[in-house]
C-alpha cells in the first residue's frame, strides 16, 4: 500500500497507461490516503450480500482441479465495482478444503442445511453437488424450500448422469429444470445424452489448433471454449445472465463456456405454481456437440453424434414473489480444471493445458456475476439501487450532460430533455455493466410508480397469457414505445434529487440515503404523469385527423 500511496503522489510522473492502471487501482482499494480526494460517501456502509456456497463429494474449495477457487474471484470483483459487501459462508457435506478469499467469513464441514446456519439470513445460495443419491433429507428439504419461497435466490449444477443428484435431486423446481436422475432419452449409454462415453453424451469438447474433431480430453483445459447459443429477447437483448457491455465484448452478449467431454442437461421449458401464480421456466443458452468427438488421441470414448442441448434454464421466482432460480448443465462451467487447466496433466495429452485466456476468463466470470446480482433478494436490489442513484448524480454529470440549463425548474424542462436524462443513464450503466442489466435495473425501479407499465417493458417476462389477435395474426410488434415514458420517468427522478439541496450538495450524509429512493419516486411519478398526459394529448389528435373522411 506504501508504494501505491507513492505512486499516487507522483502520478504527474507517470505514462498515460500507468496513470489509468493506478486510478483503478485506487477506486478498487479505497485506501485511508485517498479519503481527502474522493467525496466521503464512497467510505459509507456498503449494502450487505450474504452468500452460501455448498459442494459435497470430489468438489471442493481449494485451488485444486475439481475446487472453486478462481470461481470465488468473482465476488471479489462483484465487490470493487459495486456497492456490496460480500460475506460468504463455505460448506461442505463431508469436510471442507479451507480457501483463503478474504471475502470468506465461515468454512463449515459436515455441513447441514437445518443446523450449520439459518438459512433466511442469506440473499443467495449457490450448490455445487457431485455425489449421487436420493436427495436431500426431508427436514433439510423443507428448509430450503421454505428459504426459496421467502425469496431468497438458488443456483444449482451437477454433472452428467446421476452426478448432483444427492444434493440437488429433490428440490422443488430445481427438479425439474435438469436431469439429475432420469435420463433424457433412453436409458442404455448409446443413446443417453447425459452418458459419460455414449455416442449422445453432451461433449463440448472443442478441437485443439490443427485438429479437425476433438480427439482429447484434456482439450476441456485448453484456451479454447466452445461456443453457445444465447437466446435473445426484444430487439436482441439477452437474458441479463449472458449480457455483458459491449467495450468488453462487442456483441454485449455472453457466447462462450469452458467445454467438458459429458455435460449434464437442463429439461424443456415448463411452468411451476407458487403463490397463486404461474411462471414459466426458460432456456437461455443451448450447446452444441460437434460430431466425431472422442479422447485418448481417437481410441478413448465413442465417436459423437452432432446434437444440442439446453445448457442454462431460468425461473424467475420475483414475478411469485419467490426466488429466483439458475441450474447449469455442469459445474464443469465453474471449476478450476476447465478455467486454468490445473489438475489438466496427463490424462491424455502430456503436461498441464494452459486454461482460458485471460480475456476469455474475465467473459465467463461475468456470467457468474450476473448469476450473483440476478438471484441476489429484492432486499439487495432495494439497497444497491440508491447508491447507484446517487453515483449517477454526482459522478456522472448527466444531468449537465443533457441540459442547456442544469438548474432549470423540473416543471420548465421538456419532455424530450428529460428523456435524454433518462437515456444517459442507461447508456452510463450498460457501459459500466452490461446493456440487460442497464435495461433491468431501470424497468424494475419504475415499477414502484407503474408495476403494468414496468411489466409490459420487461422483455424477459415469460408470457402466460394467451396471444393477441394481432400476434394470431402476425403481428408482434408493439405499437407503443414505452422506452420514452420509461426514459422521461428515470430523468424526472434524478431531477428530483438534484433539487434536494442535502443530496445534491455538500450535506449529503449516509442518513439522506435512506430518503434517496423516496425523493427519486416521487420524481419518477411526476415524469410517468407529464409522459402520460402528452401522450393522452397527442392520442387525441391522432384519432381525430386519422379517420378517413
Amino acid at each position: 500500500m506504501k508504494e501505491i500511496e507513492e505512486k499516487f503522489g507522483n502520478m504527474y510522473l507517470l505514462s498515460r497507461d500507468e496513470r489509468i492502471t493506478l486510478i483503478n487501482q485506487l477506486t478498487k482499494l479505497k485506501p485511508d490516503f485517498l479519503k481527502p480526494y474522493l467525496p466521503k460517501w464512497w467510505w459509507w456502509k456498503r449494502c450487505t450480500v450474504k452468500v452460501l456456497i455448498v459442494t459435497d463429494g470430489g468438489l471442493n474449495f481449494g485451488i485444486g482441479g475439481f475446487d472453486l477457487s478462481e470461481f470465488l474471484t468473482s465476488f471479489n470483483q462483484l465487490q470493487a465495482t459495486t456497492w456490496n459487501n460480500y460475506q460468504i459462508t463455505l460448506g461442505h457435506r463431508s469436510t471442507i478444503t479451507p480457501n483463503t478469499n478474504p471475502l470468506v467469513v465461515n468454512q463449515i464441514s459436515n455441513f447441514n442445511f437445518q443446523t450449520s446456519v439459518t438459512l433466511n439470513d442469506f440473499d443467495q445460495v449457490w450448490l455445487f453437488g457431485i455425489s449421487t443419491g436420493t436427495g436431500l433429507p426431508a427436514a433439510e428439504l423443507t428448509v430450503v424450500e421454505s428459504y426459496m419461497n421467502g425469496g431468497g435466490g438458488l443456483f444449482a449444477t451437477g454433472d452428467h448422469g446421476y452426478l448432483g443428484s444427492s444434493l440437488c435431486g429433490n428440490i422443488s423446481r430445481v427438479k425439474d429444470m435438469r436431469y439429475w436422475s432420469d435420463n433424457p432419452v433412453g436409458s442404455t449409454n448409446d443413446v443417453n445424452e447425459v452418458s459419460m462415453g455414449g455416442k449422445r453424451r453432451n461433449d463440448t469438447n472443442r478441437p485443439k489448433a490443427g485438429d479437425a474433431t476433438s480427439l482429447y480430453f484434456d482439450n476441456q483445459s485448453d484456451n479454447i471454449p466452445q461456443n453457445i447459443a444465447v437466446r435473445t429477447f426484444g430487439a436482441g437483448m439477452p437474458h441479463p445472465l449472458l449480457s455483458i457491455s459491449t467495450s468488453i465484448r462487442p456483441s454485449g452478449i455472453i457466447d462462450i463456456m469452458p467445454d467438458h467431454p459429458h455435460e449434464g442437461e437442463c429439461k424443456p421449458s415448463t411452468s411451476f405454481t407458487v403463490n397463486s401464480v404461474t411462471v414459466p421456466t426458460q432456456i437461455i443458452a443451448t450447446s452444441f456437440v460437434l460430431g466425431g468427438s472422442t479422447t485418448g488421441g481417437g481410441s478413448g470414448k465413442a465417436l459423437t453424434e452432432p446434437h444440442c442441448f439446453p445448457s442454462i434454464a431460468v425461473w424467475d421466482g420475483r414475478l411469485a414473489n419467490a426466488g429466483r432460480i439458475v441450474v447449469d448443465a455442469t459445474w464443469h462451467h465453474f471449476v478450476n480444471i476447465n478455467l486454468n487447466g490445473v489438475g489438466s496433466n496427463g490424462s491424455d495429452i502430456p503436461g498441464q493445458q494452459s486454461g482460458l485466456t485471460t480475456a476469455d476468463f474475465q467473459v465467463i466470470r461475468q456470467y457468474y456475476m450476473n448469476i450473483s446480482l440476478w438471484i441476489s433478494r429484492t432486499r439487495s436490489w432495494w439497497c444497491w439501487r440508491r447508491f447507484i442513484w446517487i453515483e449517477l448524480l454526482r459522478d456522472s454529470q448527466l444531468i449537465e450532460a443533457s441540459l442547456n440549463n442544469p438548474i432549470e425548474k423540473i416543471e420548465n424542462i421538456s419532455l424530450p430533455d428529460l428523456n435524454s436524462i433518462g437515456s444517459l443513464a442507461e447508456e452510463i450503466l450498460s457501459a459500466k455493466f452490461s446493456p440487460s442489466f442497464a435495461r433491468e435495473f431501470l424497468i424494475e425501479a419504475l415499477a414502484s410508480v407503474n408495476p403494468q407499465i414496468s411489466s409490459l417493458l420487461n422483455i424477459w417476462k415469460p408470457d402466460n397469457k394467451e396471444k393477441t389477435k394481432n400476434q394470431e395474426a402476425g403481428y408482434y410488434q408493439p405499437w407503443l414505445n414505452l422506452d420514452l415514458i420509461l426514459y422521461t420517468s428515470i430523468g424526472a427522478g434524478f431531477i428530483a434529487l438534484r433539487d434536494d439541496k442535502n443530496i445534491s450538495g455538500d450535506k449529503l450524509n449516509e442518513k439522506d440515503l435512506d430518503r434517496v429512493t423516496e425523493i427519486f419516486n416521487k420524481g419518477m411519478m411526476f415524469g410517468y404523469n407529464k409522459s402520460i398526459e402528452n401522450f393522452s394529448a397527442n392520442l387525441k389528435v391522432f384519432a381525430a385527423e386519422s379517420k378517413i373522411k
